[in-house]
């Protein structure tokens, strides 16, 4: 996500410096990003109790069934220096959802309910190169490929690392980095249970068409499950193509639509498609079977690594907006995944979104959305078995543009869900402010 830039012009004499350096100097400010999502959500089966992650967010659309919490605050000083070298420290703190659930289920307004830690601290550096942007450090890379109706991000290759962006190679623009990432659930550095996943990343830009490819190496992947050590597969990789275009379906120009492809293999596979060790993909759709393992298993997140070296992953998204002349808007997803597993089963799903929304003045709309998955797995053995889930969310969104870019959100939403492996359907009724800067 591509934030406004805030320049703020201030003058200060920080602790401790009594100089200045002798080479010459231009300063070209401070930014200060940041994103936050707070809110409540309540269930009518449960008297209106906390609802705690009532549904995929992902493939149902997020409005009104997303209950998690998040917050994240980014700091930047830039400088320029008298050879027109461009140099850019990037840090952001943002919400310990790794380790603990207060700060995404939480409703006390107290700093000690909420864990903080640092995600990225990194620097870029402009005119090191005749093109291009070369950067080191700890960063998010990758996530600006992402669908905001349902909090989906397709690739997530963040962790620490170097690189160059944006590099002019044959009459385009390459990504060149490695990146270093590890289990954000697991703290034991001196075993084999957290060893680093080392990922080489390649990606270009055709003018409107992007090719990424992923080559991954995890020596010693172990994983322990019930007391047992297992090793799992070292290597993999992942390709994703993604075709952006100005239209919808090719049918009208008052949109757009983002077609998206990926395969992947080995440490590509299941929930690593498209992505390093992260919490995000530790809990992001993928591998329903593997998703199962991690949430409802004593080996946790550590079960993200879980996949054979035979392991198969292939998915598919499309997805996109159309704009009414009156100002209606209608957003979709179109999304699905297939995994082939060495062992011989196969785990796969599909789901469908959309989220008409309807101005009402300036400052009000009412939104609606709805969703659609379904479910389907195959064990070893040939066993079969399917689900599926639904939902329906609609209230009123109060909203105030900036002028800057940004528009804050407060939504009062009601949804109704089920689906075929629950008791009964539910009410999900809530609140929930939403914005970035």
């Amino acid at each position: 996500m591509k934030l406004t830039k805030m320049s703020l012009a201030f003058l200060a004499v920080s602790a401790g410096m009594t100089s200045v350096p002798t080479y010459a100097e231009k300063s070209e400010g401070f930014e200060f990003h940041g994103y936050f999502r707070a809110g409540v959500l309540l269930e009518a089966n449960d008297d209106f109790k906390r609802s705690k992650f009532p549904a995929s967010k992902e493939r149902l659309g997020r409005l009104g069934i997303e209950s998690d919490n998040h917050f994240e605050l980014a700091l930047q000083k830039n400088f320029e220096n008298d050879r027109g070298q461009q140099v850019r420290i990037k840090t952001r703190a943002g919400a310990d959802n790794s380790q603990y659930a207060t700060n995404q289920l939480g409703a006390n307004a107290d700093a000690a309910n909420s864990e903080i830690g640092m995600i990225e601290t990194f620097v870029e550096f402009d005119g090191y190169t005749e093109t291009g942007t070369v950067w080191g450090g700890k960063r998010f890379y990758g996530k600006d490929n992402y669908i905001f109706m349902t909090d989906f991000f397709y690739t997530d290759m963040s962790g620490t690392g170097a690189g160059v962006e944006g590099i002019e190679l044959g009459g385009n623009k390459w990504d060149f980095a490695y990146i270093a990432s590890d289990d954000s659930g697991d703290t034991g550095f001196w075993g084999d249970s957290n060893n680093i996943m080392n990922a080489v990343h390649v990606g270009v830009d055709l003018d409107g068409v992007e090719l990424h490819a992923m080559a991954k190496y995890l020596p010693d992947n172990i994983v322990e499950e019930d007391g047992v050590a297992n090793e799992y597969a070292s290597s993999g990789y992942d390709l994703t193509a993604i075709v952006h275009s100005e239209s919808v379906y090719g049918l009208s120009e008052k949109g757009f639509t983002k077609y998206i492809g990926q395969v992947g293999q080995g440490l590509g596979s299941g929930q690593l498609l498209g992505g390093t060790l992260t919490t995000y993909n530790t809990y992001a759709p993928g591998s329903n079977v593997t998703g199962n393992k991690i949430t409802g298993t004593d080996c946790g997140t550590s079960c993200v690594k879980a996949v054979e070296s035979g392991d198969m992953s292939a998915r598919a998204l499309v997805w996109g907006g159309y704009f009414f002349d009156n100002g209606v808007s209608v957003f979709h997803s179109l999304q699905g995944q297939y995994n082939d597993k060495e062992d011989g089963s196969t785990d796969s799903w599909a789901s469908a979104m959309v989220r008409p929304t309807f101005p009402i003045s300036d400052n009000l709309d009412f939104v609606t959305e709805a969703g659609y998955q379904y479910n389907r797995e195959k064990d070893a053995s040939g066993v079969k078995s399917t689900s599926y889930d639904y939902k329906l969310t609609v209230g009123p969104k109060l909203k105030v543009d900036t002028g800057f870019g940004p528009t804050p959100e407060i939504r009062f939403l009601a949804t109704y869900l089920d689906g075929d492996q629950r008791d009964e359907s539910d009410i999900l009724v809530g609140v929930q402010a939403d914005m970035w800067w």
